[in-house]
């Protein structure tokens, strides 16, 4: 999937395999919900995907981290869809429900550290609007950062496909700081990983 068309060929591609976007993802109904946008744009005919840097806040338990735009659902948010469209414009200016569109959801996860915040995460994967995308005849239009976003980047698809989730993550955690190891995606921004990494590893395998 890599030259002139990727990006119809990705979507072409993806066709039922994603849920219907109108279903509510949410498979533990306990806990807080949460959306993030996987945003797709074509540039000069490659495909490639939105990535925030998360800015630094000591009381974000993801501080710094690389994600995609999203957050928990508000009670004005008629469904998920729409909580994952509503923070894409709230974190980059980027309104999905003008000119984009969503393709449909991946299946809902929940964080597997006992430390993180516990949220059931819902991610929809979305074409951005036309004037996101980078052609001979246009440049894309500029993203309009939030406080709560250091910066953004678009990554190609092929590239990630290429790498995988290659590199790793080593942390110490808990009281007893044991060290743990988590797969990432390295970019040249950092590395992808945690929840990230397998919102894109389970889309990724969509494609093969």
């Amino acid at each position: 999937m890599t030259g002139k068309g990727e990006l119809e060929a990705i979507v072409a591609s993806l066709g039922a395999r994603l849920a219907r976007a109108e279903g509510e993802g949410a498979f533990a109904p306990e806990l807080k919900q949460a959306a993030v946008a996987l945003v797709l744009r074509a540039n000069l005919g490659a495909a490639e995907m939105l990535i925030i840097k998360r800015a630094v806040d000591p009381r974000d338990h993801w501080s710094g981290h690389l994600a995609l735009p999203g957050g928990r659902r508000e009670p004005e948010d008629a469904d998920l869809a729409r909580t994952a469209a509503r923070e894409t414009w709230e974190e980059v200016g980027m309104d999905l429900a003008a000119g984009g569109r969503i393709l449909g959801r991946l299946p809902t996860i929940t964080p597997r550290s006992p430390l993180a915040p516990q949220f059931a995460v819902t991610p929809y994967v979305a074409l951005a609007p036309v004037a996101y995308n980078v052609s001979l005849q246009q440049d894309a239009a500029t993203l309009s950062l939030s406080s709560e976003v250091e910066s953004a980047f678009w990554v190609p698809v092929s590239f990630l496909r290429r790498n995988g989730a290659s590199e790793i993550v080593r942390l110490a955690v808990g009281d007893a700081e044991q060290q743990r190891e988590w797969p990432a995606y390295a970019t040249e921004h950092g590395l992808i990983w945690g929840l990230t990494e397998r919102i894109l590893t389970g889309f990724l395998k969509l494609l093969d």
